[in-house]
Parts: C-alpha cells; structure tokens; sequence
C-alpha cells in the first residue's frame, strides 16, 4: 500500500514538473476551468450563470480537438487542486484530484462575465438599442502562479426598441455564446498555437498569420495550412467539423515556415504549401 502511494505521489510530482512547459508540449495540456466570475452585470435582463457559462467554454474548448482534458472547477476545488499541489511538492500526496480531474492540470483558466449592458439612442421614429457584452480570461500556471495568458473579448448588436424588452434576455444569450467561442479561440490560439491566415503575398510567397511572440512563436517554427470549415465539409460531408477534419490532414494544403515574429502576427514563407493558400486558411503548429 504505501509503496503504491509512493509511486502516485512521484507520478503526480512528474506531472508538476511538466506542467510549467505548457508552450512546449501542446498537445497534451490539461486544463482547468474555474466557473465565471461575474463582475459587472449591469442590465437585469441577463444575469448570466456561472456554472452554464464555464461548461460552454469547456465545451468551445473541447471542440478544438486538441487537448488531452478539460474540467470545470469551483472556487472549493480550484483550492483542493492548488493545496494538492503543494503537498505533492513535499511529498505528501495521496489523495484523488477534485473535479474529475485524471492529473494535475497544466493551467487554471479564471474567466469572467466583465460587462452586461444596452444604450439605447433616439432615431426619430425608432429607439435604437447597442447590446453589448465582454467577457475576459486569464490562464495560470498552478505551480508558480504565474499569468500565461489574458485577454478580452466585446461582442456588441444593434437591434431597434419594441414595446417590451422581452426579447433582450435571447440577445444577450446569443452574444454571450458567440463571446464564448472567441474566447475559446483565443486561448486554444495561446495553448495550441492555432490560428488563421491574415494575408497572402504571393509575389513574394510569404504568408502573414494571426500568431505571434504572445503565442510562443519563434522563427523557424512550422505550420501546417488546412481549409476553412466550409470548404472541408463540403470535401467529405456537410456535418463534418473542421477541426476532426484537419486531425486527418485530410483538408491540408501543405506547410509554411516562419521567418519573421511580432507580437500578434508572425510572417512565414510558403515552404511547402500549394497555391491554393489563401486568407482565412487555418494554420496548426507543427511540433519539432
């Protein structure tokens, strides 16, 4: 008994010590996502639910086919997690993770409902109402504490007054799903090194991309170039999802090579894909 102790307890430390190179070995991170932290719910037509909103994001994460696992955590777990840990740090661990969890998580992600609101504006004969909701992200390593990603996301619609603002409470559930999925985006963009073509140059057959040094993109890096949802459902039927597709290389249409590295964009030259690259294209990290 004590022996097989022992070993989880090293096993469990193992993970620990990989898990502070999420950049490096994207395809198999773990994560943790802590219920939304509602902050600013200003219109009382949507209040917005905590829990409903960090399945979908674990779900919009899911769906990038790219993780090894993703769990929802409260506040309590989050904690649970965090003391294991430490005590696994001073070999003391014995105890099943919280949450489903089948090993420590490479990052917590903490999202927050930032801002719920409408201004409405006087358009003669008609009111004219601007939803709008932002939502925001930070991921952090559970062992140093340290922020590995943040940003936002603000999604608006503009929609004419009625009698009653009954309708208000759909809006803002569509907007805030649509947030949901942008910010999906966004950190499978930072965790998985995805993201899509922003411009072709094919005079000097060069690519930009929508990834940058924020994304742990380096010169020399390389991507695969794939389809966009629409084309590759078409190739093998309309409900196969773009991301199951690309898994195949089914949709690939060959590779570029990084030469160049911003903040937000990186620039790579079309070493091996076809002339059918195009803007809006998906580009996938290619491990070394």
């Amino acid at each position: 008994m004590h022996r097989k102790l022992f070993l989880l307890s090293a096993l469990f430390s193992l993970l620990l010590t990989s898990g502070a190179s999420a950049q490096t070995s994207s395809d198999t991170l773990t994560l943790g996502v802590r219920y939304f932290r509602l902050t600013s719910v200003s219109d009382a037509e949507y209040r917005g639910d905590a829990k409903a909103l960090a399945s979908s994001l674990r779900i919009a994460l899911d769906n990038s086919k790219g993780f090894k696992q993703i769990v929802t955590l409260d506040d309590e777990q989050v904690e649970q997690v965090t003391k294991l840990i430490a005590d696994s740090k001073k070999g003391a661990y014995n105890r099943q993770l919280p949450g489903n969890l089948a090993e420590a998580p490479d990052a917590y992600v903490f999202p927050e409902l930032l801002r719920v609101g409408a201004v409405e504006r006087d358009q003669f004969s008609r009111i004219e109402i601007t939803y709008t909701i932002e939502m925001g992200a930070a991921a952090v390593d559970p062992v140093t504490r340290a922020i590995l990603f943040s940003d936002k996301v603000t999604i608006s619609e503009k929609r004419f007054k009625t009698d009653t603002r009954g309708g208000a409470k759909n809006v803002y559930e569509d907007l805030a799903a649509k947030a949901v999925d942008r910010l999906a985006a966004k950190l499978a963009a930072f965790f998985l090194k995805r993201g899509r073509i922003l411009r072709v140059d094919e005079a000097q057959q060069v690519v930009y991309i929508n990834l940058g040094s924020r994304h742990g993109i380096k010169t020399g890096d390389r991507f695969t170039v794939h389809k966009v949802a629409s084309e590759g459902a078409q190739a093998v039927g309309e409900n196969a999802e773009e991301e199951g597709l690309a898994e195949f290389d089914l949709d690939a249409k060959g590779t570029i090579e990084i030469t160049d590295v911003r903040e937000n964009a990186a620039k790579a030259k079309l070493s091996g894909a076809d002339k059918t690259v195009k803007k809006g294209d998906a580009v996938r990290w290619l491990k070394p």
